[in-house]
């Protein structure tokens, strides 16, 4: 090759050249503008997201998520900001700042939004759900969105979708519990909510509501001696550290409602609405997931702590639940028994 030819390959590699940084820079600059009209077209805006669990907790992470996929997706044209740990109210305070439009959206377990709208007792009744993917079924499903239809026109809260915490546990301070006659007389905090209390009433306990929040002071100071929740809280919250016992008696599910304000929301444009509604579903699928995957590890923290963990047989288990259907007989009138049966007959 002459130098002439080299001077023209050399000139043709730095036409090429140039010509794709050209292109590259103006796909950069298409991209660009393209996400900030993309922006301009959400209305700038700063929401609250309150609930009350610990920041690492998947429901807490979550709900970040949530967050930060709003911010990305508009630009930052839309701040949710999150209040974790129940620093803006504990779980019905934040159903009642909802009401009063104080509060954007929020994370609040089935029982706690029950006292709003009973109906939603259903899913507390012990031992109706057969395992998650049956309490799935139902909270995505035509029950659940029977239940979120009367939930919105009743109190003016939307539902935008279904987190969870899994299975409820039993802990103690000082003795196992392997059988209902084990609670005989325990002081035991139980969710305030009165299906709850009936719940441990039905044991022999002696139920104790507290909120989510002063539990951890209220065990470590003995001021109850026992707590039912799922592996996640216990070990978000520490209550490993001053609870000696766990019982897996997977006795009630613990489906965490994803709620928004709807006077909030109907004052949303459409797309927005859309965003939020995709993007909720969205980490409902991570966080149930993320929930599953840590459950066992924590319970393996837990063992290797000292935690004494005790699986219930199935003839143990089945103890639990024939002490407990009184509370069945109690509210399956007031829950309804058609609406019951739907639960059960779900695939």
């Amino acid at each position: 090759m002459n130098a002439f030819s080299m001077d023209l390959s050399h000139l043709a590699t730095g036409l090429t050249l140039r010509a794709k940084a050209a292109a590259i820079g103006a796909s950069l600059t298409i991209a660009a503008l393209s996400t900030s009209a993309l922006a301009q077209d959400y209305p700038e805006m700063t929401l609250k997201f309150g609930h009350p669990y610990n920041e690492s907790h998947p429901l807490a992470q979550g709900a970040q998520m949530f967050s930060d996929i709003i911010s990305e997706k508009t630009g930052g044209n839309v701040d949710i900001e999150v209040f974790p740990n129940s620093t803006i109210g504990d779980a019905r305070e934040l159903v009642e700042s909802m009401q009063i439009g104080v509060v954007d959206f929020a994370l609040v377990p089935t029982t706690n939004v029950a006292s709003f709208y009973p109906p939603l007792d259903i899913f507390y009744l012990p031992f109706l759900f057969r395992d998650s993917d049956h309490a799935y079924a139902v909270s995505d499903g035509p029950v659940g969105e029977e239940l979120y239809a009367g939930l919105l026109a009743e109190t003016g809260i939307r539902t935008l979708g279904m987190y969870e915490s899994g299975f409820r546990t039993i802990t103690t301070s000082d003795k196992k519990i392997e059988a209902p006659e084990d609670m005989q007389g325990v002081k035991f905090r139980v969710v305030n909510n009165p299906l709850n209390v009936a719940t441990f009433k039905a044991l022999g306990a002696n139920p104790t509501p507290m909120p989510l929040s002063e539990v951890f002071t209220g065990l470590q100071q003995g001021t109850v001696e026992g707590q039912d929740n799922p592996v996640g809280n216990v070990k978000a919250f520490g209550f490993d550290k001053v609870q000696d016992y766990i019982t897996l008696s997977n006795h009630q599910w613990a489906g965490i409602m994803f709620l928004a304000d709807d006077k909030m929301w109907e004052d949303l444009p459409e797309d927005l609405q859309t965003l939020f509604a995709e993007t909720a579903l969205e980490t409902q699928t991570w966080e149930r997931a993320e929930l599953q995957k840590v459950e066992q590890q924590y319970l393996d923290e837990m063992a290797a702590d000292g935690m004494t963990v005790t699986v219930l047989t199935p003839e143990q288990a089945s103890a639990f639940q024939e002490a407990m259907e009184p509370v069945w007989a109690e509210y399956g009138p007031k829950i309804g028994e058609q609406r019951i049966d739907a639960v059960v007959s779900t695939q």
